[in-house]
């Protein structure tokens, strides 16, 4: 994992090429307003070429084209907490879920945003997990592995450490001491990962200014989040 440290995120840079397919649609997504589900009013269509790069990838894993989806309504699944939840991708074997899939991309109101998607994730990952266990996601016995994607915009603003971070009767976990915005994306990605909240979690971070794209961490490269999802597919199969 990469190191944090006093709002320093000392990063490896990404498999593939800053030139590369992935790379760029990272840039893109990262100079964009920030967004959460795609097909949301103001959300626009910027994160539609990350979601296709990894429907294509999945493909050529081994999923049947007819069963990996990427569009509205055929990636709304059932909840427990809420009637329905819309994801950006849905990966199926013969009928059963193999994977759900939440993309995020965030380019500014950094202090916000780190407290909003920490609370988006934890609640739809628990929500989904929940319908699982009560039966409304199929047949299968097989738990779907959850899927999580964000790309950060690494500037200034999200270089610098967080303000206001304080408890009134109990101390914070000291990792989040003179912590950066982007290592506290970074904290809830590992996190949310570890805790297998999310099995498969790929988090970029990208200077669409500078043409730079890099994953700062090892374990939540593409290569490993693409590898998760297949790795799944292979257990219902077997």
């Amino acid at each position: 994992m990469a190191s944090v440290h006093h709002g320093v995120v000392y990063t490896k840079k990404m498999g593939c090429q800053p030139d590369s397919r992935r790379a760029r649609e990272a840039q893109a997504a990262a100079g964009h307003s920030d967004q959460g589900a795609r097909q949301g009013i103001t959300s626009g269509k910027h994160l539609d070429p990350i979601a296709a790069i990894i429907r294509d990838d999945l493909i050529n894993a081994g999923f049947h084209p007819d069963e990996v989806y990427d569009q509205g309504r055929m990636c709304t699944l059932p909840g427990w907490f809420r009637p329905t939840k819309n994801w950006d991708l849905l990966a199926l074997d013969n009928g059963e879920l193999v994977s759900a899939i939440e993309l995020k991309s965030i380019n500014s109101s950094f202090g916000n945003n780190a407290n909003n998607r920490a609370e988006e994730s934890i609640g739809s990952a628990f929500d989904a997990h929940t319908a699982f266990d009560e039966n409304l996601l199929g047949s299968s016995s097989i738990p779907p592995v959850m899927g999580y994607v964000m790309i950060v915009h690494d500037c200034p603003d999200s270089r610098i450490v967080g303000r206001g971070v304080r408890s009134a009767h109990f101390p914070i976990d000291p990792d989040f001491e003179g912590a950066s915005y982007l290592d506290r994306f970074l904290l809830l990605c590992d996190r949310l990962r570890r805790k297998s909240l999310y099995q498969a979690v790929w988090l970029v971070f990208a200077n669409p200014e500078d043409g730079v794209a890099y994953e700062p961490s090892s374990a939540l490269t593409y290569d490993k989040f693409i590898a998760n999802i297949v790795m799944a597919l292979g257990v219902h199969r077997a």
